[in-house]
């Protein structure tokens, strides 16, 4: 840099040219309307409110009953774990999915899950579905008709933001007049200058929509009707001028919402407060009372496998088995690939139970983890679990590195069961787990069982299948 006594005449007609010039760029481009400000201002702090923990410039799409959660420009977040949100929206740990429409349709929910809209818009890498609780504001509508009973958010980072409300009608009022009042206050809405809302296409009990919002991004709308039930969704992408999804792929998507609407909206026999019980094959689950470990309040020891029940030929050669206090120091995390960051975010309950033979620190057979929502309605319980589920597949899956080698993944013979391998760097096997993850019977809840030590370790899937089996009846 120049002394002071070798500044020329020179240098300083430089120096106000360059001023001179970035005045007259900064002038000629207009401030944006006050109203297009504000309005990305609310849809900013919805977002932080939303999605503590969901990605970075993440892509949102909102379904709603009768009405759909927008959210606006893009926003800084960092991956929220399981949460529920969730979630959470919890949040809710990434989940990759490869899952079709068409392989998830016998799992409950009203909404789609987050492997169809993974399917569906052809999504890869890490994918976010977080319930939101607490439900937003869902702009441009000017009146939301009925009761918001479920609200999601789902994300892939740093593509796209997304999520979906529903809304219940009551008795006395149509679901498709309600659409129809959702789908023109959508077309018709004007967020700020240069937002715009075209139609793109119709049919019987949906309609989609495009928007572009200059530079606030683009996206989608899709508007559903059901027996008793209005579900809007929408897709943004905050840094596209146009959107990089077809109008096929959103299609695909509304089908599937469709679909679910038929099948567990309001009034159908699939509704999760009209299902019947589960009927169970195999052993019985028993109660009994256990130690369980996790933040205050934990959940209750009767939704655990009893200790004594994991006890087996194959799994500790005929040992009598009981809870013990373990190690976990505050963790939650019961298996490879999860850490205590990645467990961080969940909501709701959480307890672990450890298993032993013997009273020695080295007996430990196994844990059972369970995470529990006690959300108002059943349709958000659901979508707790739905997350849960879709979460434990994208990371046990696909398997993970750590700091001293890799741990392998290897599906099981039944959904939701993996084994994992941790391999250390010099190639050495270091530890064996069979992980299962299985909704239970109490709504809202979701149980992890892991084995870490089996007498038979052929037989690791089959005990573990019975494990889960025992846990699906709590």
């Amino acid at each position: 840099m120049a002394e002071h006594e070798d500044w020329t005449a020179g240098d300083d007609a430089q120096l106000r040219r360059a001023m001179a010039t970035l005045r007259r760029d900064v002038e000629a481009v207009p401030l944006p309307d006050v109203r297009f400000v504000r309005a990305r201002g609310r849809a900013r702090r919805r977002h932080r409110f939303l999605g503590l923990t969901a990605a970075a410039a993440a892509a949102v799409v909102v379904a709603g009953t009768v009405g759909y959660a927008a959210w606006g420009p893009s926003s800084t977040r960092t991956p929220l774990t399981p949460a529920s949100s969730a979630r959470t929206a919890t949040t809710t740990p990434p989940s990759t999915t490869t899952t079709t429409p068409a392989d998830t349709l016998d799992q409950p929910g009203a909404l789609p899950l987050v492997g169809e809209w993974a399917s569906s818009l052809g999504l890869t890498g890490s994918v976010l579905l977080t319930p939101v609780k607490g439900f937003g504001p869902v702009e441009c509508l000017q009146s939301e008709p009925g009761t918001k009973v479920q609200q999601e958010e789902v994300t892939r980072a740093p593509e796209m933001q997304g999520g979906q409300v529903r809304f219940r009608i009551g008795a006395g009022q149509d679901a498709t007049t309600a659409a129809d009042g959702v789908a023109s206050d959508i077309a018709g809405c004007r967020l700020a200058p240069g937002y715009k809302v075209t139609p793109a296409s119709s049919g019987t009990g949906q309609r989609v929509y495009s928007y572009t919002a200059g530079d606030a991004g683009s996206g989608w709308w899709a508007v559903v009707a059901g027996k008793h039930d209005v579900v809007v969704l929408q897709v943004n992408q905050n840094d596209r001028p146009k959107s990089g999804f077809t109008l096929t792929q959103v299609q695909e998507l509304v089908s599937t919402a469709q679909k679910r609407l038929a099948r567990y909206g309001t009034g159908t026999k699939g509704t999760a407060s009209t299902t019947s019980s589960p009927t169970f094959t195999g052993p019985k689950a028993v109660d009994q009372q256990m130690t369980v470990v996790g933040p205050s309040p934990v959940p209750s020891w009767k939704l655990f496998v009893a200790a004594s029940q994991w006890k087996s030929s194959a799994l500790t050669g005929g040992a009598a088995t009981t809870a013990g206090p373990g190690a976990m120091e505050g963790s939650t995390a019961v298996a490879s690939c999860e850490t205590d960051q990645q467990q961080a975010g969940v909501g709701g309950r959480v307890g672990v139970v450890s298993v032993r033979v013997g009273t020695s620190s080295t007996g430990y057979i196994g844990r059972q983890r369970v995470q529990l929502d006690e959300s108002s309605g059943p349709d958000a319980q659901q979508a707790y679990v739905d997350a849960r589920l879709a979460e434990a597949k994208a990371l046990f899956g696909k398997g993970c590195s750590t700091g001293n080698g890799t741990v392998r993944s290897t599906a099981g013979p039944t959904a939701g069961t993996w084994r994992l391998d941790t391999v250390s760097t010099d190639g050495t096997p270091t530890l064996s787990e069979w992980v299962g993850v299985t909704a239970q019977r109490t709504s809202g809840a979701v149980s992890t069982v892991v084995i870490t030590k089996a007498s038979d370790p052929a037989q690791g899937f089959a005990e573990l299948d019975r494990l889960l089996n025992l846990a699906r009846q709590k």
